[in-house]
């Protein structure tokens, strides 16, 4: 499973049996430092359940190494880095910071890396992951790590790539790296190699649940899905209890046009899910009636998860149900008015991480000049673009640098400047909305072939996330139609 959020970092052979403050591993381990031996082998046994995607139970493992070792900066860092619970995560970076000096040279830059992103301090993150990358080049948990972050957080695919393969150099054996490297090539569009690479994993773990759910995403990915939905219940047969599979079906339904079947799986999946689980994975059951067009339904189920996720103070999900229900709003005074609710959510006082309100902020004001854009209000594309431009130049979040490029080429590309949209799509081709506008791009300045090209990766993307539902199935009615009055 490599959806929304969680994913794998370090392998079960993170083992010492020193029980000194400090101390390696191995030759190509991470540092880990407690003198506690419990806490010592909860992280070890933590660790191994989420390289699995067995998400929950990991976290449990991981909560109980830094309460029977409240000094263990490395396992709070790593609760920080894995677990869904914005409150959570801010709570666990503190006490990281505030435990930091018990830790050793490289768990203290691992400190600094992840502590500084949490709180969207993207400067001295990068420059303490690389630290760290050059201090300890045969690491493997480290650049498996690197790599996560880089594809997840970065959307810098090639680069994270190149962290994964140095991990099977290092250690052919450690399956996880042969799982992310998978997902970075379908991402860029290599299915061979990605598959190739998912069949190795499933070699390497066999047993597990998880490479049949991988198995079952990629194929979702590459438009196959009968064979997602073969892997996604050999996964569930392996474990019925790997509820990522279970939610994963609803999200294959959903994209083959069953949005029924789509929301009876999903209400399974959310019955079993974690707190914040359960309002993340309602936010894709709301998506269902959104695709078959239901808006009146969409708002309803959209207001209960926005409900759900203020009672649980999840700022960021709470705005996000009032974003995207403006997104498919057709009149504009009511889409306005749910974009400042999203934003003023988003203003007011959380325990969430500020990473996690500036990328939900930079959706928000993407959608608003997006919304002016067809509404033909220049002063308000003008004034989003400039909000939207000041938090690009305070972060290099690649998240937030897409959406300004993204709302740049809508802008650039309403006015004709063909050129500049086009450029600035092409910071932004993971998402429908810019693969719409490059393709329209390409087209409108006469380059067919490009045009082409763009528009056959739209129309076979196959990613469940909202602008998937609102651009890619009525892109293909209209792709069709017109291919069909060219051949008459």
């Amino acid at each position: 499973m490599r959806t929304i959020c969680l994913r794998t970092l370090l392998a079960a052979s993170l083992v010492a049996s020193s029980l000194s403050a400090y101390a390696h591993v191995d030759a190509n381990g991470m540092q880990i430092s407690t003198k506690s031996p419990q806490a010592h082998a909860l992280f070890e046994k933590g660790m191994h359940k989420v390289e699995m995607m067995h998400l929950q139970s990991g976290l449990e493992n991981l909560r109980g190494a830094v309460k029977a070792d409240p000094k263990f900066a490395l396992g709070h860092i790593l609760l920080t880095f894995f677990s869904q619970d914005p409150a959570e995560q801010v709570a666990e970076r503190e006490k990281a910071l505030a435990t930091r000096k018990f830790a050793g040279p490289e768990e203290k830059l691992i400190i600094d890396w992840l502590a500084n992103a949490n709180q969207a301090h993207w400067i001295p993150a990068i420059q303490a992951m690389n630290e760290a990358l050059q201090a300890y080049p045969r690491d493997k948990h480290l650049h498996w790590l690197a790599g996560w972050w880089l594809t997840l957080n970065q959307n810098q695919n090639q680069r994270a790539i190149m962290q994964f393969e140095r991990v099977i150099k290092i250690d052919p054996m450690f399956a996880d790296a042969w799982n992310e490297a998978a997902y970075c090539y379908a991402k860029e569009g290599n299915f061979e190699k990605a598959f190739a690479d998912i069949k190795r994993y499933t070699e390497l773990v066999p047993n597990e649940a998880n490479p049949q759910d991988s198995f079952a995403e990629l194929s979702r990915m590459a438009g196959r899905f009968d064979d997602a939905l073969k892997h996604y219940h050999m996964s569930l047969k392996i474990d019925p209890t790997f509820h990522e599979s279970q939610l994963g079906l609803g999200d294959t339904y959903a994209l083959m046009g069953n949005q029924a079947k789509a929301r009876e799986e999903y209400a399974v999946a959310i019955k079993q899910g974690s707190t914040v689980q359960q309002v993340t994975w309602s936010l894709q059951l709301a998506a269902s009636y959104v695709r078959e067009g239901d808006f009146a339904g969409a708002d309803k189920a959209y207001r209960e998860v926005a409900q759900l996720a203020h009672s649980k103070d999840f700022a960021n999900l709470e705005s996000e149900a009032y974003r995207t229900m403006a997104m498919y709003q057709t009149e504009s005074a009511p889409a306005l008015e749910l974009l400042q609710k999203a934003e003023e959510v988003l203003h007011e006082d959380h325990k969430v991480p500020q990473v996690l309100l500036n990328e939900e902020l930079a959706f928000v004001l993407r959608t608003r000049v997006e919304r002016a854009v067809r509404d033909g209000n220049q002063d308000m594309v003008n004034n989003a673009l400039k909000q939207l431009g000041d938090l690009a130049s305070a972060n290099a979040d690649e998240v937030i640098q897409s959406s300004y490029h993204g709302a740049s080429g809508s802008n650039m590309l309403a006015q004709g400047i063909y050129a500049e949209a086009i450029s600035n799509f092409q910071e932004d081709e993971v998402n429908p909305i810019s693969m719409r506008g490059l393709a329209e791009a390409y087209e409108k300045s006469g380059q067919k072939e490009n045009a082409e090209r763009s528009a056959v990766k739209l129309a076979a993307f196959n990613v469940p996330v909202i602008e998937q539902a609102l651009v890619v199935p009525q892109f293909r009615k209209d792709r069709a139609s017109k291919l069909a009055a060219a051949t008459k």
